[in-house]
């Protein structure tokens, strides 16, 4: 392993600890950016969907498309990481993150802004995976705690600050720009990031030479687009037939590569899914936990920014105000979980996946309550504050601990595919929640949500998301189900 204390710090002296403390805080300015490109986009949505005249497809394919190249390349992204550096490899990455932001701000079309989504979403492939390495190998494991607890309330935060940053912006206008200036937000935290890199980050890659995995990688992003991408146009399209041969070709992808990369490790070569993992209970246990996890969560913020905007009449930044609750109950938890994990270990994971349960079955009974309803836009949305506030928290009371189980399953040489099969995971499951549970709501809606034709009122977009809250609540079950199965971890 590389030098980890450029510039000839000791570890353990004051300036050491400086070092780390910028470097964390550049990594998790970068996991910020990451979530806020997400979420943002949410709640630009159906601005984004009126101003390109695009259907609910299109606008599922913008959010989707990010997330399924995300998914798709960041096995890859990691494994470069490990061969090449990854401090350069985070570099490269971010600063295409800029570009390609500075590019969806300037689209003319539904097509040219799913384009450059898949660009960034490439990008982001090249960056995160490094954010979560270099969190392994910059802090030793007594240490790594509160690093990973503070990047899962990263994530809460930017969920908080996407809807409202969001709301904000396309609210207030600023130089006409609308929607475009979502996309602009990434430029300066990016530069800001670029600029501290060479200063804070060490250099780290695994010991020796790795041939690239060039197999790997393509049957990776054939199998995750034959996957995802169906699941995204299906719905819309009555189901085909070319959906189902998309699935039987993602199926047969996903056994050549396992069969290619056990070749490959048997042969002692580096592959870019090591089969060896998969073979570690906990490692193997999580990544189901966190597929039917994820796959709630991404899929819940789509729907809330079309009952809030179009179904309750919010404007972009009241519906970001909504948003709140969800938010700043998953980042409080977050941050309290750390300690709690620490004491009683995978308990946590159990308690939020119950939590879940309890805030998805009340929002069922309080949707209930306001399909019956003519109440005003703020006041529903109030109504639903207290079920999203402990969506949030049994939320934040997952996401921080199994992260740690997870990785901890990781030996440091591999700590660049492992970070990058668990963030292939999340994504994944983020693509196949926004459009499964974007399908549900669209068929009990009877109508694309801003179809002016169909008339819908705001008791039938409540009555949607009611019937999305018991899948979402299944999911949750789920969740615990397997929780109950890893491995204790404190």
């Amino acid at each position: 392993m590389a030098d980890l204390t450029p510039g000839g710090a000791v570890p353990g002296s004051g300036r050491s600890g400086r070092r780390e403390r910028w470097a964390l805080s550049v990594l998790l300015l970068a996991a910020f950016m990451g979530i806020l490109d997400v979420l943002i986009v949410n709640v630009a949505a159906p601005s984004i969907q009126r101003d390109l005249d695009a259907s609910f497809d299109d606008i599922q394919l913008v959010i989707s498309g990010y997330v399924l190249a995300y998914a798709a390349a960041l096995t890859s992204g990691g494994r470069l990481g490990d061969a090449y550096g990854r401090k350069r490899v985070f570099l490269a990455g971010l600063l295409g993150f800029v570009a390609l932001s500075a590019g969806c701000a300037a689209a003319p079309s539904t097509g040219v802004l799913i384009a450059l989504r898949v660009g960034q979403g490439l990008a982001a492939a090249l960056m995160l995976p490094q954010v979560l390495s270099l969190i392994q190998v910059i802090f030793p494991p007594p240490e790594r705690r509160r690093p990973l607890a503070l990047y899962a309330a990263t994530l809460g935060l930017g969920a908080v600050v996407g809807q409202l940053v969001g709301g904000l912006l396309i609210g207030a206008d600023p130089f006409g720009l609308g929607w475009r200036s979502v996309f602009l937000v990434n430029v300066p935290i990016g530069l800001f990031a670029a600029a501290l890199v060479p200063r804070v980050l060490p250099e780290a890659k695994a010991a020796g030479r790795t041939s690239p995995d060039v197999a790997g990688l393509l049957l990776t992003a054939l199998a995750m687009t034959l996957l995802v991408y169906p699941v995204v146009r299906g719905g819309g399209s009555g189901w085909p037939r070319w959906v189902w041969a998309a699935f039987a070709g993602s199926a047969l992808a996903l056994a050549a590569l396992w069969r290619v990369e056990r070749r490959r490790e048997a042969a002692g070569r580096t592959p870019l899914v090591p089969p060896s993992l998969f073979r570690v209970r906990g490692f193997a246990v999580g990544l189901g936990v966190a597929l039917v996890f994820y796959a709630g969560n991404y899929g819940l913020f789509l729907l809330l920014a079309y009952v809030f905007q179009d179904g309750l009449h919010l404007s972009p930044l009241a519906s970001g105000i909504a948003f709140l609750p969800l938010g700043i109950g998953f980042a409080g938890a977050s941050l309290y979980g750390k300690g709690l994990a620490a004491r009683h270990g995978n308990a946590v994971l159990l308690l939020g996946a119950g939590t879940m349960v309890a805030a998805y079955l009340a929002l069922v009974v309080t949707t209930g309550v306001l399909a019956g309803r003519a109440l005003p836009g703020p006041e529903e949305a109030l109504a639903m504050a207290p079920a999203l506030f402990a969506a949030g928290v049994g939320q934040g009371f997952v996401s921080a601990p199994l992260l740690g189980t997870v990785l901890a399953t990781v030996r440091p040489e591999e700590a660049g595919a492992g970070s990058g099969i668990v963030l292939t995971v999340i994504q994944l499951a983020g693509s196949l929640g926004v459009a499964v549970l974007g399908a549900v709501f669209v068929a009990l809606l009877g109508a694309d949500p801003q179809d002016t034709q169909a008339h819908l009122s705001a008791g039938d977009f409540t009555g949607a998301l009611q019937g999305c809250a018991w899948l979402l609540a299944v999911l949750a079950v789920a969740t615990g189900l397997l929780a109950r199965r890893l491995p204790e971890h404190r």
